[in-house]
Parts: structure tokens; C-alpha cells; sequence
């Protein structure tokens, strides 16, 4: 249905575009180069001294290099899908991570896409590299107006047997127009060049759109040895990410090279930028890359996270070696890219702004202001003005305070180092941000920091026990978090909260003595962007002795009014003059995503936090 509308909005934009390149000469053709997982400074034309990235600076050299560019999200999927539709993620329909298994959607098939836009205008569309914003074939690439489609559908992959070895069970995730393809024990990455060389040879002769993801230096790291003996001296992880780098910068210079080969150099616009920073994870070894002098990484909303290298060249129309300093997007590439190749109409919804007086003109940023909204944060940046709360940093530049730190207030032009929090010595600021995010159509009053709640009750500090251990992917402190008085904070994984994947969650509390119990509550966490979700019911029975219980009773849980919001409840169950020592907890698992999640099917996340007993 989305093809048939976008042709009809673009048949009078088709007969101006034909009409205009007429008299100008053939239409340019567009290669957007993103990385994955790549710091805000590592290439050398941003600061990296210890890096080989010759390719990526000429680049630079014959453009311009932005140097605040931001992306909408500090995570793959979502950032992926921003830049895709020129929309934030939560209006592209996906705010999380998409699903790395065959057979789940990811971004909804109706979102209109810079591919579909460039089709129905008369360009080429290829895909060659990583997807990951849906495994079905409306979400996967041909469904998204690719003509063709080369490369894993997933969020990673062994560049050598091309399986996704991180969720099992281990699965294989090569793709070639839709049909899965075996190229055993070949570099991923030299297939990405040959698809991608070959693409540009096939059709030199008409109008292109390459959206060519590659999935360097994101994990697994496995870079060419070359590169590898060429950082030999470095320390890890920073060799490794160093010498993939390297990697991505060799294959940045093959595809250069075939433009230049076919005649199309000139003609030819190429964006890079990367999806968001660095990664800090363990399966990259704790880090490797480097946000220079900006705090945080990636799933952070500090400037490490969200500011990363962007460069655009088109020789025919941007002057060489020129820098900006304005504030630009990655949802702005849609409309630039429009904007270049004479493309008038746009879909509803397009919030990216035309950059080409900006590049052109040096303009002034085209963004009064622009919300983030990740995981447990959101951020808002109005002019100089940046507030982040519930703020995260794993980059270990420095401390927050879990209570002092929940809204973090700074201006970017005078500390782009966020090391400071200015919340106190401006209030003013402080309220108008607030007051601007809770405007944004997909905030609410439950995103306001509040800080851990404090409950008085009859179980703190006694003995729990748990039937099932939670899951060992997250750090928690156990079952004695459940009883400690304390609500855990806005985030699944800082080591209050207790996560089960699939599993049902049981607790016996002993109280030590048989006393009078009138309520129970359990606090649970509801983040569908991480697939966690609010139990189906909570159980409660209770004994005197710890052997015999009583017939349980139960209480369900009502899916939120707002489904894809955060939200925390706690579930009460009430019974009057309960006269036991031992209370059991059964907290249901949902079990399985719901029909209207991006994960419809897959086996979805509980985590509770403190078990009230009054």
C-alpha cells in the first residue's frame, strides 16, 4: 500500500526531477558508508593519532567533515532505522533493538524508506552489508525498496562462517535477495567490497543508491592480519578495534577506486558516518575505541554515545576540505540527499531537515532542538543547552550520583566534556528542558526522575530465597535486593533489579516468626524496548511451618495504557489477617512477546524488584 502512495505523491515530482537533470546532466549518484560501532574521533581527520585511516580523511579532504553530528539513537537498530526514514526512532516504529532471529519483524513494512523514495524516482537501490531492522521479508531489504540485497539480516556476525554465534541456538545469516547464500570461510568484508565493486560497474550508466552498512569494528573483532601486524605494538583491545578500523578504511579506498575507475567520482555523493560510538561490551573486550574528549559510549546519551564522525563529498557540488561546526543529523540525510537529486516531495512524517545550506552556505543549524529517548533516558539538546536524565556513562570518565546525577544539565559549548552537572546553578534551564521534553509526543510524566523510593515494611532484611537463580547476564545482588527497602532505579541492569528470560520468578520469604500479614506488592519493570515486560500475574500462598502452603491466590496484570512506553508498577495483592511465617512470591512470566512488539514471538524479559510486605 505504501508504494502505491508514494507513487502517486512523486509522479509530479519525477516530471521536475527528469525535466531539471535534462538541462544539468545525469543525476548524481548517492553511496551512504555507515560503520558500525565506531568511536566519536577514530579517523584521523578527527583527532585519532594513533590510527591509519587515509582513505576516510580524503574523504574529508574533498568535503566537508561535521563535527557535531549526531545520531537519534546510541544503539544499532534504532539509529539504523532513523536514518532510513528521516524520522526519531519511536515515530520510525522502532526504539529497541530489532529481533537477530529469522521469521521477527523489526521496523513496520508501512514506514517509507530513502530507498523507496530513491526507486520511485528512477535510481538503482542495493543493500550490500548489515540490516538489522527486520527478519521477514516486508522488513528485510527487497521489502524496503532495495532492488538488491547483499549481507546478514541480524545484528552481528563471524565474518568467516557467516553465523550469528550470540543467542543460541548458532545460526546462519547470509543473504542474497532474499535467499540465504553459503560462502564458508570467505572475509565477510571482501565479499561486501566484490558485491559492492560489481554493483557500481553493472550500472555506471544510471542513477545509484548504495546503502553500504558495513558491520566493522562492531564485534566480533576479526580484522585482516595485515592490519593486525600493523598495530602489533598496541595493547588490546585497542589493536584489534585499531586494525579493524584500518580494515574499514582499505575497503572505503577499494570502493573510491571504482568510482574513480568508472568515471563517476565526480558525480558521485558519499556520505560516512558512523551508527553510534564505541561499544564497551565484553564481547568486544571492553572497548578499543575512543570518544576522544566526549563521555560515554555506546548506549549512553552523553556526547560519546551520539556524536560520531559524519563527512559528505560530492565534488561536482560541495567545495573540498571545508569543516562544520553546526549541530545536523543523521535523520537529515534523507532530506539532503532529496534535496541534491531535485526530489520535492517527501513522506509524511520526514522530521530531518535539508543540510545543503548548511554545507553549502555555512547556514546555521536547521534544529531549534532535538529529544533522545534510550533505554531508561531521554536527553533533549535546545541550542547550546543539553539535558540528559537518567544519565548513563560506562566509559569510566566519572561518577554520577544515583540521586544527585538523575537529571544531568550542561552547555555543550562550554563543557562538550559533560563532566560537570550545571542542574543546581541553573533551575530556570533546568525546568524550561523539562517542561520542552514532556511537549514531545512520545514522553511521558513517568519519564521524570524520581529518586529511589524508600518502603517501610515487615520483610526488610529478612531471608529470601529464590527457586530459580535470575538470569546470569545481568549483574544483580540476589535475592536479598527483594527485601532490602529500597525501589531498584530506571535501569534493568544496575544490579537491583532481578531479570528471568522466559522464566517465571518464585521467592519464599522467611519471616521468622509467624506474624499478621494483610498485602504483598511486587515491584516489576515494563521497557518494551529491551523486550522486558510486566508480568502476566503475580501468586500469592503463604505458610506456617515452610512446608504446607496455603492455596494460592492471584492477582493479573493489565498490559500499560501507553504499550511501547516505559513504565514501573507495582502489583498488590491484598488478604486480609494472613497469619504465617513463610510467604511465597509466583511472579508470571508473560512468557512471550506480544503480537503487537517488533519481537512477536520470541521468548521476552521479567524483572522485579523489591517484594513489599505489610
Amino acid at each position: 500500500m505504501k508504494q502505491y502512495t508514494l507513487l502517486i505523491l512523486c509522479l509530479f515530482s519525477n516530471l521536475v526531477t527528469i525535466c531539471s537533470y535534462a538541462k544539468e546532466g545525469q543525476r548524481p549518484n548517492v553511496i551512504i558508508i555507515l560503520t558500525d560501532d565506531q568511536g566519536s574521533i577514530d579517523m584521523n581527520c578527527y583527532g585519532a593519532t594513533d590510527l591509519h585511516t587515509p582513505n576516510m580523511d580524503e574523504l574529508a579532504q574533498t568535503g566537508i567533515q561535521f563535527n557535531q553530528f549526531y545520531v537519534a539513537a546510541p544503539v544499532c537498530s534504532p539509529s539504523r532505522a532513523s536514518m532510513l526514514t528521516g524520522m526519531n526512532p519511536h515515530k520510525a516504529g522502532l526504539p529497541g533493538n530489532a529481533s537477530s532471529q529469522e521469521g521477527h519483524q523489526g521496523m513496520p513494512s508501512e514506514k517509507i524508506t530513502i530507498a523507496e523514495i530513491m526507486k520511485d524516482n528512477g535510481y538503482q537501490t542495493a543493500h550490500i552489508g548489515k540490516w538489522h531492522i527486520g527478519y521477514t521479508p516486508e522488513t528485510m531489504p527487497l521489502g524496503q525498496g532495495f532492488d538488491y540485497s547483499f549481507g546478514h539480516m541480524g545484528g552481528c556476525i563471524d565474518n568467516y562462517s557467516h553465523f550469528f554465534y550470540w543467542n543460541g541456538p548458532n545460526r546462519h545469516d547470509l543473504w542474497e535477495n532474499g535467499k540465504e547464500v553459503w560462502y564458508d570461510g570467505q572475509y565477510f568484508g571482501d565479499l561486501m567490497a566484490e558485491k559492492a565493486d560489481n554493483y557500481i560497474s553493472q550500472h555506471k550508466n544510471e542513477p545509484f543508491f548504495i546503502y553500504y552498512a558495513i558491520n566493522m569494528p562492531h564485534y566480533p573483532l576479526q580484522p585482516k592480519g595485515k592490519w593486525r601486524d600493523y598495530y602489533q605494538h598496541m595493547d588490546m583491545p585497542r589493536r584489534d578495534y585499531a586494525a579493524f578500523v584500518s580494515t574499514i578504511d582499505e575497503y572505503i579506498g577499494q570502493l573510491l577506486a571504482t568510482l574513480e575507475k568508472e568515471g563517476l567520482r565526480d558525480n558521485t555523493i558519499v556520505i560516512l558516518q558512523s551508527d553510534h560510538g564505541h561499544s564497551n561490551e565484553t564481547r568486544t573486550f571492553g572497548g578499543g575505541g575512543s570518544a576522544g574528549p566526549y563521555r560515554g559510549s555506546k548506549f549512553s546519551l552523553f556526547e560519546g554515545g551520539i556524536r560520531v564522525p559524519a563527512i559528505i563529498s560530492y565534488p561536482n557540488k560541495i567545495k573540498a576540505d571545508q569543516q562544520r561546526n553546526q549541530m545536523a543529523l543523521n535523520i537529515d540525510w534523507l532530506p539532503t540527499i532529496a534535496d541534491y537529486c531535485n526530489i520535492n516531495t517527501l513522506p509524511e512524517g520526514v522530521e530531518g531537515k535539508s543540510l545543503r545550506r548548511v554545507i553549502e552556505k555555512n547556514h546555521t543549524t536547521p534544529h531549534e532542538q532535538f529529544i533522545w529517548k534510550s533505554g531508561g533516558s531521554w536527553a533533549i539538546r535546545q541550542g547550546e543547552w543539553k539535558l540528559i536524565a537518567y544519565p548513563r556513562d560506562n566509559s569510566g570518565k566519572g561518577e554520577l550520583d544515583p540521586d544527585k546525577d538523575l537529571l544531568f544539565l550542561t552547555n555543550i559549548k562550554t563543557d562538550s566534556s559533560e563532566m560537570h552537572n550545571m542542574a543546581l546553578e541553573y533551575p530556570e534551564k533546568l525546568e524550561t528542558l523539562k517542561s520542552a521534553y514532556l511537549n514531545w509526543e512520545y514522553a511521558s510524566a513517568d519519564d521524570i526522575p524520581t529518586k529511589r523510593e524508600k518502603i517501610k515494611h515487615l520483610g526488610i532484611g529478612k531471608k529470601a530465597l529464590l527457586s530459580k537463580k535470575p538470569h546470569p547476564k545481568y549483574k544483580c545482588e540476589g535475592a536479598a535486593s527483594l527485601v532490602d527497602g529500597e525501589t531498584g532505579t530506571r535501569f534493568f541492569d544496575d544490579g537491583y533489579w532481578l531479570g528471568f528470560e522466559s522464566d517465571d520468578a518464585e521467592i519464599i520469604i522467611d519471616m521468622e516468626k509467624v506474624m499478621t500479614i494483610n498485602e504483598i506488592s511486587v515491584g516489576a519493570m515494563h521497557n518494551p524496548e529491551n523486550w522486558i515486560f510486566l508480568p502476566k500475574s503475580v501468586e500469592l500462598s503463604w505458610s506456617a511451618d515452610g512446608k504446607s502452603y496455603s492455596k494460592p491466590i492471584s492477582q493479573n496484570v493489565a498490559e500499560p495504557q501507553l504499550q511501547n512506553n516505559y513504565t514501573v508498577d507495582r502489583i498488590t495483592i491484598q488478604q486480609e489477617d494472613i497469619n504465617a511465617r513463610f510467604v511465597k512470591v509466583k511472579v508470571i512470566n508473560k512468557g512471550l512477546c506480544p503480537d503487537w512488539h517488533p519481537g512477536k514471538g520470541n521468548e521476552c524479559w521479567l524483572f522485579i524488584d523489591e517484594i513489599a510486605i505489610h
